[in-house]
């Protein structure tokens, strides 16, 4: 069932979208729940800033910021969404479908963690300089953001240790079942698409041809982030994790920032962007089932010997 469950969630959030909305906020505890579980089964000793980190960090930054210069001259609006959906940040779900791929679970965790805090201390000084601020100070605007990430990365962090350090039973029980994750997951992005194509469902019609841009400039930006991930996680023996890091987003956390920092229709980029991600993972998790794994990771030092024990 596990290959048809990301389309079947899809198709839920195009038919209910609606109703979907109004049980919106029960996605950060949906979001928390998948984190601790996942992050139960990982030894926050192996977590490393990497040169493969900083390469995927950089191509954020400069990426989003050279869309944005690239696109201005056409538009101001295309030029704002299209910076959110190179700068958007690290889905924390990220780590339980890049797991279920092979990909190693303390890079995934790593980078999630330091991207996110990252753009949290970027972003507000990044919208000053566009002009779409709400006249908040830059440590108002950084505290914001600060406040939707944290408790969305860090306390499932802390929680998921302090639970192995002291609930060592509760914590192998959990790792039995976590492949919970994924289907609570599943649901999390029922109520996303839900949320997306409402939204756009709520413009006037003559925004439409600039929507149709906006959703095509989201294709092209999923395809060239997990093409460049996977290129360069490669050369760093972790293909999927390269991919994951930079490709799948948290397009509810980069949607509500440009729809309060930029022009509200810019965030179609970041919520249109959900949609190829998840068509994309789709088809990965239905490739990975069937002969022939997606990849083949080499296993570092530290695993070999684990095995050897």
């Amino acid at each position: 069932m596990r290959p048809f469950v990301l389309p079947f969630a899809i198709l839920l959030g195009f038919l209910f979208h609606r109703t979907l909305v109004s049980l919106n906020y029960l996605t950060p505890y949906l979001i928390f729940l998948i984190l601790f579980l996942t992050l139960c089964d990982m030894d926050i000793r192996q977590i490393r800033i990497s040169r493969l980190h900083i390469w995927l960090l950089l191509f954020q930054l400069i990426t989003g910021i050279g869309c944005y210069f690239l696109f201005l001259p056409f538009n101001d609006i295309l030029a704002q969404g299209a910076m959110m959906g190179m700068l958007a940040p690290v889905a924390v779900s990220a780590t339980v479908v890049a797991v279920i791929l092979g990909a190693d679970m303390a890079t995934m965790v790593t980078y999630t963690i330091l991207y996110n805090v990252f753009l949290a201390f970027f972003a507000p000084f990044c919208f000053s300089l566009i002009g779409y601020h709400t006249g908040l100070s830059f440590w108002a605007s950084c505290w914001i953001i600060i406040r939707k990430v944290v408790p969305l990365i860090i306390l499932p962090l802390v929680s998921a240790v302090l639970c192995r350090r002291f609930l060592p039973r509760i914590t192998a029980k959990i790792v039995n079942h976590k492949m919970i994750s994924f289907y609570l997951w599943a649901a999390a992005l029922t109520f996303v698409i839900g949320q997306t194509i409402d939204f756009i469902m709520m413009q006037d019609r003559s925004k439409t041809p600039i929507i149709i841009v906006m959703v095509a400039i989201s294709l092209v930006q999923c395809i060239v982030q997990f093409a460049f991930g996977r290129w360069i996680g490669k050369k760093y023996d972790d293909t999927i994790a390269g991919g994951q890091a930079i490709g799948q987003k948290n397009g509810v956390l980069a949607a509500w920032m440009t729809q309060m920092y930029l022009n509200p229709l810019a965030s179609v980029v970041p919520a249109s962007y959900v949609l190829w991600q998840n068509l994309w993972n789709s088809w990965q998790l239905w490739r990975f089932k069937s002969p022939g794994p997606v990849n083949k990771r080499v296993p570092m030092p530290n695993e070999e010997e684990k095995h050897s024990n």
